[in-house]
């Protein structure tokens, strides 16, 4: 394939957010293809990821602190995308392979091959790379893991339950046989997160009577809290942890917009209490450091697919244009599932 004279497009950082995120903080421009040197390849991007934390990078003081610099602006927006090896001068690489890694958000990107991934055949769907498959199930993955895996008799509680990394803690705690209580708002979420991931309960956090909906669904206590939101709810939730549970954080998207609906109070006494009085935990994780998991965590993902234990469903929205909007409807509408951005027709298909 040719790719001299060609231009393609990205979505690059327009203006730092003041405030809600806007679809207005990014553009669309063209770009040249990037010439290929040894040692690299070029991906044609076909499925471009949205992710909360993707807010983090865009703001001008990254969760208001001087210690992580912020993107400068005109930049490529750095999400994680799943395309085809177009051209190749690397030795592991080569025309043909469908492959998982941060492109951005653009239609040809140039890789060393730093943190790409090879697609299992497994996952069926491309786009599953990008969920289940991708950065949210490796998330879910490695949360479980620090947790100690999913022991019997626990009770898993997973705040965004029906955003992308919630799905996937969901599925794969009912595919190892435990039990999980879910946090989101409204009907739609809720049966969704019932019947379509397999959630044993599920408590509406926009009802007038979520806190006896989460009562009822936790007679002995909390033992794992998966938390994805951060923010007030983080308090709400101790007073139903038992004792010796775990928090985990792993997102904090109640303040990626500016601790929106926080308001004034204090909530970190709460949370202290039971630490001391519940002898309660809370432990972050990453991604980082942990590609030793990545073998193990591709094959049961691959085992769960093929066994139909795990049904993974992925929100398409089509077209490199749509990018800006479909971030902002992460925060605006509260999507459900995982969301990705169909950029290109998927090989061998016409536009």
């Amino acid at each position: 394939m040719s790719l001299v004279n060609t231009t393609a497009k990205k979505v690059v950082l327009h203006s730092y957010p003041e405030g809600n995120l806007k679809a207005s903080d990014f553009a669309v421009e063209d770009c040249p293809v990037p010439e290929l040197t040894d040692g690299t390849f070029l991906v044609r991007n076909i499925f471009v990821s949205v992710d909360p934390m993707l807010r983090i990078f865009i703001d001008k003081m990254p969760l208001g602190s001087k210690s992580m610099p912020s993107l400068p602006i005109g930049t490529t927006i750095p999400g994680a995308a799943v395309g085809e090896v177009i051209e190749s001068r690397h030795p592991d690489f080569k025309a043909g392979d469908i492959v998982e890694g941060r492109f951005g958000w653009q239609h040809i990107a140039l890789s060393n091959g730093q943190g790409v991934n090879r697609v299992p055949a497994g996952y069926g769907g491309i786009e599953n790379a990008l969920g289940i498959g991708g950065l949210p199930g490796f998330t879910a993955y490695i949360g479980l893991n620090t947790a100690g895996g999913v022991k019997p008799g626990q009770t898993v509680l997973v705040s965004g339950a029906a955003g992308a990394v919630g799905s996937a803690v969901g599925a794969l705690v009912k595919a190892r046989g435990g039990r999980v209580v879910g946090i989101a708002g409204g009907e739609d979420k809720r049966r969704y997160l019932i019947d379509k991931v397999g959630y044993d309960a599920v408590a509406d956090r926009l009802s007038p009577d979520f806190h006896a909906q989460l009562a009822e669904a936790l007679p002995d206590g909390v033992h794992v809290y998966f938390d994805n939101v951060g923010g007030p709810m983080l308090a709400e939730i101790m007073p139903y942890m038992a004792f010796g549970g775990l928090v985990l954080i792993s997102g904090l998207m109640a303040q990626y917009q500016g601790n929106k609906g926080a308001g004034a109070t204090d909530n970190l006494p709460a949370v202290l209490h039971a630490v001391m009085g519940k002898g309660v935990r809370i432990q972050g994780f990453s991604q980082y450091g942990q590609d030793a998991l990545r073998p193990g965590f591709e094959e049961e993902i691959c085992s769960l697919i093929s066994s139909g234990a795990l049904k993974p469903e992925v929100h398409v929205v089509e077209g490199l244009e749509a990018l800006p909007q479909a971030q902002v409807d992460l925060f605006e509408n509260s999507t459900t599932g995982k969301v990705v951005v169909r950029v290109v027709p998927l090989p061998g298909q016409s536009a």
